[in-house]
C-alpha cells in the first residue's frame, strides 16, 4: 500500500468557505500527497485505519490511530490519518490539536499550516486562520487551498480587493479550477463590476456545468437587477 506524504489533499466541495459549508476532505482516505510527489510505503500497522476510512467509518479509524500514537506520538503517517478521521466527522477542535502536533514536528510542512488555517476558519477564528494561511504560503506559494481560504475570509470581511487578488492568484496557478470563478464573481459583484462578474460565473459553469444548479441564481440575479445581456 502506498502513502504519498506531504501536503494534506484538499477538495473544495462547496465554494462558501466563509459560511463553513466548504469541507476540506481528501478524495483519497490517506489524505496526503507530497509537494514533490514522492511515494512512501504506508506503515502496515495503519492498514486497518485506512480500511476503516475507505468504508466510511472514521470513528473506528480514530480509535486505531490513537492506539498507535500512544505507543509512538511522533508517527507522522498516523497523525495525518487521524486528522483525516476528525475532518470526516467535523471534529475541528481535535483536528486542530493533532495538526498542531504535526506542525511542531515539521516546521517546513506547509500543509499542516494551511490545514490549521482551514480549521480555525471553521470554528470562526478568522485572525488565526489568516495567519496560518499566510504562514503556509510563505513556505509554499503554490498551495491553492490557502488562496481560496484567504479569498473567502477577505470577501466576508469586506476586503474586496484582497479577495479578488486571491482569486487572481488561484487563476494564475490553476486556471481550470471552476469554483475559483464563483469566488471571483462574488468579489466582482460586491465591487459593482457586474458585467465582469457575469463573465466569471459563466466561466465557472463552462468549466463545471454542475455548479449551475447551485450558483446559477447568482447569475440570474445579476441579469434581473442590472439588466445584463446573456
Amino acid at each position: 500500500m502506498i502513502l504519498r506524504l506531504g501536503i494534506i489533499a484538499i477538495v473544495f466541495l462547496c465554494a462558501e468557505i466563509s459560511s463553513a459549508q466548504e469541507v476540506f476532505e481528501s478524495s483519497d482516505p490517506t489524505i496526503v500527497v507530497s509537494d514533490d510527489s514522492i511515494a512512501v510505503i504506508l506503515d502496515p500497522a495503519l492498514k486497518s485505519a485506512v480500511d476503516s476510512l475507505e468504508v466510511g467509518n472514521p470513528g473506528a479509524a480514530a480509535v486505531a490511530l490513537r492506539d498507535i500514537l500512544e505507543k509512538n506520538s511522533a508517527h507522522t503517517q498516523a497523525l495525518r490519518l487521524l486528522i483525516s478521521a476528525y475532518l470526516r466527522v467535523e471534529d475541528f477542535d481535535r483536528a486542530i490539536d493533532v495538526c498542531q502536533q504535526l506542525a511542531v514536528q515539521d516546521s517546513t510542512d506547509a500543509s499542516a499550516l494551511v490545514t490549521l488555517g482551514y480549521l480555525y476558519q471553521q470554528i470562526g477564528d478568522m485572525i488565526l486562520s489568516e495567519q496560518y494561511y499566510l504562514q503556509g504560503l510563505a513556505l509554499d506559494p503554490d498551495v491553492i487551498a490557502a488562496y481560496q481560504g484567504l479569498g473567502w475570509i477577505y470577501l466576508k470581511t469586506g476586503q474586496l480587493e484582497r479577495a479578488l487578488d486571491m482569486a487572481s492568484e488561484t487563476a494564475e496557478r490553476m486556471p481550470h479550477y471552476a469554483l475559483n470563478y464563483i469566488l471571483m464573481g462574488r468579489a466582482l459583484t460586491a465591487q459593482g463590476f457586474f458585467e465582469d462578474a457575469a463573465i466569471a460565473y459563466n466561466r465557472a459553469f463552462a468549466l463545471q456545468n454542475g455548479l449551475r444548479d447551485q450558483y446559477g441564481i447568482l447569475l440570474q440575479e445579476l441579469g434581473l437587477r442590472h439588466r445584463l445581456r446573456r
